[in-house]
């Protein structure tokens, strides 16, 4: 299984609208079938390409740098690829993992994965019913431990090599009423080894539909992650533009 990896280098770091809870069997039914969707979720994607339009914030004792950077993502083979387009508006030749400060991936299925994954054991809980982007959903929590985890966490150290651990994690999933499709999903670290160095990390993502090659699929539209080590907070906030379909020629003009 691929992890979600949340990772900083070099240093790291509804409106809610009323109605009757469901029966359990419901309730499993429904889980049941989200399960079955996220299980499935990356083999049923269409090869494409989309650009990433990515604020990156770090703060160091009381004060906020930003950069912003375009990063091109193609989707093929059912495997992610990053290529780094510009710095600040700056067309660049840097490798992404280069970078100093915080890089997120797993929108694509791996987060979804690590969730409804049986393996992860994850406990989940009816909350409520929501409406979300004019689509009803119906809202549950859930809470994995972390010796069944693939939410990790980690730094660099002053050698250079990257280490990370497992966390527990909890949060929330907003399944569309109609599908139990993943409209919105929240992570939030927690039982976290004192050994990475994190002392808080999450994680959101935000679904939507979108036409890739004449037939619509729900993919990303926008994530958001945070954490904090030591005396050092680093967010990130993703919007993704301008999908279509993959060619071999394909890339990101400006």
């Amino acid at each position: 299984m691929r992890h979600l990896l949340i990772a900083a280098f070099t240093s790291l770091l509804s409106f809610t609208a009323a109605a009757q809870r469901p029966a359990p069997d419901q309730q499993n039914r429904t889980l049941d079938t989200a399960r079955e969707i996220a299980i499935h979720y990356t083999s049923k994607l269409p090869d494409f390409i989309c650009s990433e339009n990515v604020i990156r914030t770090t703060g160091v004792l009381n004060k906020i740098a930003e950069d912003r950077l375009i990063i091109q993502l193609s989707f093929n083979g059912q495997k992610e690829h990053y290529k780094l387009i510009t710095i600040n508006g700056n067309p660049t030749q840097d490798r992404l993992d280069s970078l100093d400060g915080m890089i997120t991936g797993g929108e694509f299925g791996s987060l979804l994965l690590g969730v409804f994954d049986p393996s992860s054991a994850a406990a989940f809980q009816w909350k409520n019913s929501s409406t979300l982007r004019k689509r009803r959903a119906a809202v549950y929590t859930y809470r994995i431990a972390r010796e069944h985890s693939h939410y990790m966490v980690g730094r660099r150290d002053a050698s250079g090599q990257f280490l990370s651990a497992p966390a527990g994690y909890h949060g929330e999933v907003y399944l569309d009423g109609d599908t139990s499709r993943v409209l919105r999903l929240t992570a939030e670290a927690d039982d976290i080894p004192k050994s990475s160095g994190i002392l808080q990390s999450s994680f959101d993502v935000d679904y939507d539909f979108v036409e890739v090659a004449g037939k619509p699929y729900l993919l990303p539209s926008r994530s958001e992650a945070h954490m904090e080590h030591s005396q050092r907070r680093i967010g990130n906030a993703v919007t993704f533009t301008g999908y279509r379909k993959f060619e071999t020629d394909s890339s990101i003009d400006f």
